[in-house]
């Protein structure tokens, strides 16, 4: 067993199909981050991360117990909810400002409409951004500043996010105060915000009121935007 502290309940304003608020919980595990793998000299932009989650001592946090487990398995990182109204997420340990993000993601059962996705410019567990994806095709962005919610793109369809079962393609482009969000080579919504100009990133599944959601990540790399 492990040691797990609830921090804030929270509200998403989620479209299911008309607006309703539901309340979520975070939790956040104690961890020590290893370092970024470091990669070869390219003549490309400078890669800040690359992990294929491949080997289970590159840094990321195993743990489990009642409501919750995360962990590697089959080359690939994987969070499982049992719990309504809980958001789980886990850091690499990296500062980084501007920056292209991109992971393979994919919702392998639960109810389709709880969600998961990435944190971006994360500056401690009250104050980040978080892209979401949901496995209806559904996805949002949000702030959390002093623990509390901002929507900056609220739920909406896209048919670019491709259901429960199958893997999406998450790419965020971080340049200053602009980010944009793309899923599977397209770009759905960019958005202006100056609140973080620089912080680690996650990875993240949340439910809302249904207990039970389980999804895996691949494929992580963070490199310098290209001009």
């Amino acid at each position: 067993m492990f040691d797990r502290i609830r921090l804030w309940f929270f509200a998403l304003m989620l479209i299911v199909p008309a607006s309703l608020l539901l309340a979520c919980g975070a939790r956040r595990e104690p961890t020590i981050p290893a370092a970024p793998k470091k990669a070869e000299e390219t003549a490309g932009p400078a890669l800040f991360l690359k992990e294929g989650f491949d080997e289970n001592n590159s840094g990321w946090l195993e743990a489990a117990d009642a409501e919750a487990s995360q962990g590697y398995r089959d080359g690939k990182f994987f969070f499982e909810i049992r719990a309504p109204d809980l958001f789980v997420w886990d850091n690499p340990g990296i500062n980084v400002q501007d920056f292209v993000l991109s992971v393979k993601a994919r919702q392998v059962s639960g109810d389709s409409e709880n969600s998961y996705g990435v944190l971006v410019r994360y500056v401690d567990e009250g104050n980040f951004y978080r892209f979401d994806l949901s496995g209806d095709g559904r996805y949002a962005v949000f702030k959390l500043e002093n623990a509390e919610w901002v929507p900056l793109a609220d739920w909406q369809a896209s048919a670019y996010v491709r259901p429960q079962g199958e893997v999406n393609l998450i790419q965020i482009d971080c340049q200053g105060a602009k980010m944009t969000f793309y899923v599977n080579g397209q770009e759905l919504i960019d958005v202006q915000d100056r609140s973080f100009e620089r912080g680690d990133v996650g990875l993240l599944a949340s439910t809302f009121a249904d207990p039970n959601v389980e999804v895996e990540f691949d494929n992580l790399e963070i490199r310098e935007v290209q001009d």
